[in-house]
């Protein structure tokens, strides 16, 4: 036997073993504790990392939630903006084309097309670089309605110094205290009811009922009363001086003499029932002896919004009543 090694008793194993081999059994054990404890500390960060924000990730995530609250406020302002000057510009518009036959000043407002292909490079900015190009934006929406406010004030100068002018514009409805359920077919290829082809639509219809007041929709002379009482009943023409011309059929009565001169808001008329289909009022507009679209032309009665009911109301008609 080897004197020099040396054996203690294992009382788990009942066996004298070699000193020597137990030490490296213990320096092996060690080991293999320290890199499980390893292993383990690097799945519980894993999983901790997966599962958990750090107190740096938790801070980042609530400043990010912050400014998407932000941006969608903003962006709601900027819709509300927006909207705004969608309505002066078509105010603007309109003035410029009926009142004073003319072209508007040139549009500072973008197209959507023109904004989209503008901002497609927002995609690829972070929250907080929209939310400071959402602020510009708005206020450079807040400058333009400051601007479009200027000029608006400035036409209405315009207008009250042309008020003579603008009286024989026919810029208002035909029937009073219209109801927009009312409100027919417009100009444009429409279905006839009789023989349920496309006909050229000229004018606009309003169904109401047999006796309703017919006015004039702006100062000037009657220039003509027809009367068809198996087409078109009474027919009234009525010359505003200024190259517009209204007419107005489907009455049973003229209230007017050929030559009489009316002004805007008198009642002219009242409407009939001619058989052809239900009770109605067909008003035309011309300017310059082409026919001219009317719901263009009561801009002085309706709001934008109630100018866009109007306007809906009528395309969603595809037949007339004539």
């Amino acid at each position: 036997m080897n004197k020099s090694k040396k054996f203690k008793f294992n009382p788990e194993t009942l066996k004298f073993e070699d000193v020597g081999k137990s030490i490296h059994r213990t320096v092996r054990r060690i080991i293999s504790f320290l890199i499980s404890s390893f292993a383990i500390a690097v799945i519980y960060y894993i999983v901790y990392s997966l599962f958990f924000d750090t107190y740096a990730e938790y801070s980042i995530k609530r400043e990010n939630k912050i400014l998407a609250e932000h941006l969608t406020e903003i962006n709601e302002q900027y819709r509300r903006l927006n909207e705004v000057i969608t309505n002066i510009s078509k105010r603007d518009t309109n003035i410029y084309s009926v009142i004073f036959e003319t072209k508007p000043l040139d549009d500072m407002f973008e197209t959507a097309e023109q904004s989209s292909a503008k901002y497609e490079f927002l995609h690829s900015k972070t929250i907080k670089e929209l939310v400071l190009l959402a602020k510009t934006k708005m206020e450079t929406l807040t400058g333009k309605i400051r601007f479009q406010s200027e000029i608006v004030d400035s036409l209405k100068k315009i207008v009250t110094s042309r008020q003579d002018e603008i009286r024989f514009i026919p810029a208002i409805i035909p029937i009073k205290n219209l109801y927009i359920n009312a409100v027919g077919a417009s100009i444009g290829d429409k279905i006839n009811p009789i023989h349920k082809s496309l006909h050229v639509h000229k004018g606009i219809d309003f169904a109401v009922p047999v006796g309703s007041e017919v006015i004039a929709t702006a100062s000037g002379k009657v220039k003509d009363i027809i009367s068809r009482k198996f087409s078109t009943g009474t027919e009234i023409i009525i010359d505003h001086q200024n190259d517009y011309e209204t007419r107005y059929l489907y009455l049973n009565e003229a209230l007017v003499t050929k030559g009489a001169t009316v002004n805007r808001g008198d009642v002219i008329g009242k409407v009939g029932n001619i058989g052809v289909t239900v009770p109605h009022l067909h008003y035309e507009v011309r300017v310059g002896g082409k026919i001219a679209d009317p719901l263009n032309y009561f801009f002085i009665e309706l709001s934008p919004k109630e100018a866009i009911l109007f306007v809906k109301a009528s395309l969603s008609k595809g037949q007339s009543l004539d």
